[in-house]
């Protein structure tokens, strides 16, 4: 059985002479490791000697980056079939009415408000997905930052954040931006100046859209909350 330094001293080979960066493959690595050192060791091997033959069987430093890799594709493969499964689940024929009737709301009020608030009601609209991830990026920035604890990167958030930024990112470029740039340069009859931009049909697209992304990124708060327990911190 290894002492607690010996795991340590093994750990720091891990990061250090691999650059091992994600917590989940540190721990499986390290129990390998931890368990051909001890084989070496109950052969008659000195630590030194056990830890090095151990190290070589594991690949050294290039061959164990390359397990990261290959783990971390593995994981990402995983993940989004995961992901597709909520997804489906949450986008079935209720989310499809519902959104119709968010956008004809919308359109309704955007009819009877003042013109200057139709502005803060696009920022609103664009931007209400991305408030889902402040907390728990406030989280790791108090560890981080605040409290300077050392912390080693969660594979498993990192492939739900990246996937779901890419998917806000996506929406926000691709659907809303479009939608805006055609009530700017389209909508020629409701065009007058004090209403120069956001009219109506935009107001009741926009919220509907901003709908859909939400659900969206709810699917992926989800897969968050699926995986919370298997290696990072919970919402």
């Amino acid at each position: 059985m290894l002492t607690p330094s010996q795991l340590s001293i093994l750990r720091q080979d891990l990061l250090e002479e691999a650059n091992i960066s994600y917590k989940e493959v540190l721990d499986e690595l390290l129990d390998h490791y931890a368990s051909l050192t001890e084989h070496g060791m109950d052969e008659g091997h000195s630590f030194d000697d056990a830890s090095r033959k151990a190290w070589i069987s594991l690949g050294s430093g290039q061959g164990i980056s390359h397990i990261q890799e290959r783990y971390k594709k593995l994981l990402l493969k995983q993940m989004q079939v995961q992901h597709w499964a909520i997804v489906r689940r949450y986008f079935r024929w209720p989310t499809l009415v519902t959104t119709l009737l968010i956008g004809v709301l919308a359109y309704l009020i955007a009819k009877a408000v003042p013109p200057g608030t139709l502005p803060l009601a696009f920022l609103v609209f664009v931007f209400a997905p991305y408030l889902l991830f402040i907390p728990g990026e406030l989280r790791l920035f108090w560890r981080e930052r605040i409290k300077k604890q050392e912390l080693l990167t969660s594979l498993r958030r990192e492939v739900v954040y990246r996937q779901a930024r890419y998917g806000n990112y996506l929406y926000l470029v691709v659907i809303q931006l479009p939608a805006l740039a055609a009530s700017l340069f389209l909508d020629g009859t409701h065009w007058s100046p004090n209403r120069p931009y956001l009219f109506e049909w935009h107001a009741g697209l926009s919220a509907a859209l901003a709908f859909v992304a939400i659900l969206y990124t709810l699917t992926y708060v989800e897969l968050y909350k699926k995986h919370s327990a298997q290696g990072f911190t919970t919402f």
